[in-house]
């Protein structure tokens, strides 16, 4: 048969009218997926970060998952799930093939239904120097912590770290384990409201020396806290400790702002602000920074509705926390980005956050986790948008493996509920 330029035209028109058409008609199909801002039916421009999983898995019914891993990749994980209905509880459960299947999970907590698991006021596992593990949540109104001796087979009885009573409130902890094995805990504590400003909190640390055994005092860092924004710790190659948090400054002008300790969190550094630009809200924006050390540079990401404009900023340090180079928005074209959790790869900080497509539904699509990576010398890359099952996403945290394996979690809300989802991945420069 023989086709002319013109009937050329119309099939290659044809082709293209109905190729869009069938993109369009997956819609409600699960996210795999795409690389940096491309609309549905346009090729991929760059080259990926990671490539994930199609699929994610559920891990349990609940919120907060949080991932330990073990050099020989054995997989520790945690969340907040109903066992019955009041309350919720602490559970544990691990996987020794990298996440193919788990294990039953069971309580760490020993009063039902003690757990308080929301927004970013979620669990947190961390690994020890040896075999420990280390869990810590908000029990009641105390803050609690537990260790494992044993690979993950038992918790010993919580030890309750504040040493004031219950009356104020104590939430949106922290913990990372310093270089030489020091515990620190951090959180919002409410127990100075004649000294604070109306309506914000203090940020309170405590550390252990033994494994978790005990914990010392509590510190004081600093009041005028916005009181639920979750603060950050990390360290240097020296042991010198940072944290940063949200502060609120006159006239409810919110900036980030990072201490820094050399005494091993007994005295604290003068706050420095991490911008000059705040954010001014009278309220609480329940989203706390992220920061992280590596190779000489402290990198601090965070949210902020300053300009009546939603988005993630980022900064880094070069000379210990003592000033900060702004790296502006770092969320590309992502709407409603927010909740950032940063991980260090290969020297480099990377970002996972949620956040909305822009071509999906007039930017009204479901919520979904994204990626990028901000170089040394501070360069941010386009965003990456994960595959998820469907639901929308919320506070995604990232974990780096060995063997350039990485590791995504995050807590999907669906009709029947919460789920605690895993997602997992390869650095495309090892596939």
């Amino acid at each position: 048969m023989i086709i002319n330029k013109n009937n050329s035209f119309y099939i290659v028109l044809s082709l293209l009218i109905f190729s869009t058409s069938c993109t369009g008609n997956i819609k409600n199909s699960p996210d795999s997926g795409s690389s940096g801002m491309v609309s549905r039916g346009q090729p991929e421009t760059s080259a990926r970060l990671v490539n994930w999983e199609p699929t994610p898995r559920v891990v349990g019914q609940g919120n907060g998952l949080q991932l330990m891993l073990k050099t020989s990749e054995g997989m520790n994980f945690v969340y907040a799930g109903h066992k019955g209905k009041a309350g919720q509880d602490l559970f544990y459960l691990s996987s020794h093939n990298v996440g193919d299947t788990f294990s039953k999970p069971y309580p760490i907590n020993e009063v039902p239904g003690e757990v308080s698991a929301h927004g970013e006021n979620g669990p947190l596992l961390r690994k020890g120097a040896g075999i420990e593990m280390y869990a810590f949540w908000q029990g009641g109104k105390d803050l609690k912590f537990a260790r494992s001796m044993n690979f993950g087979r038992s918790f010993m009885s919580a030890v309750i770290v504040n040493d004031e009573d219950a009356k104020g409130y104590h939430s949106f902890q922290t913990m990372e384990v310093a270089p030489d094995g020091t515990i620190y805990v951090a959180w919002l504590d409410g127990r100075d409201k004649e000294t604070n400003p109306p309506g914000t909190g203090s940020l309170y640390i405590s550390k252990s020396i033994d494994q978790g055994t005990t914990f010392g005092k509590n510190i004081k860092v600093s009041g005028a806290i916005c009181p639920c924004c979750r603060p950050a710790i990390a360290f240097d190659d020296s042991g010198k400790v940072f944290i940063t948090w949200r502060h609120v400054y006159e006239g409810d002008n919110r900036v980030i702002v990072v201490s820094a300790s050399e005494d091993k969190g007994n005295t604290w550094s003068d706050k420095v602000r991490v911008t000059e630009e705040g954010w001014k809200i009278n309220g609480c924006a329940h989203s706390g920074p992220a920061m992280s050390y590596a190779n000489g540079k402290l990198f601090v990401t965070w949210y902020s509705g300053a300009k009546n404009r939603s988005s993630l900023r980022g900064a880094l340090s070069s000379d210990g926390g003592n000033s900060f180079k702004t790296l502006g928005e770092i969320q590309g074209k992502v709407l409603d980005a927010n909740h950032p959790d940063i991980q260090i790869i290969e020297d480099e900080a990377w970002v996972i956050f949620q956040g909305r497509e822009p071509g999906i539904d007039n930017g009204w699509g479901s919520i979904r986790p994204w990626i990028m990576k901000i170089s040394g010398t501070g360069k941010p890359s386009q965003p990456e948008k994960l595959p998820s099952l469907g639901d929308s996403v919320s506070y995604p945290l990232l974990f780096a493996g060995s063997g350039g394996r990485v590791y995504a979690t995050w807590t999907e809300l669906a009709e029947g509920g919460q789920k605690a989802v895993l997602c997992r991945g390869r650095l495309t420069k090892f596939n």
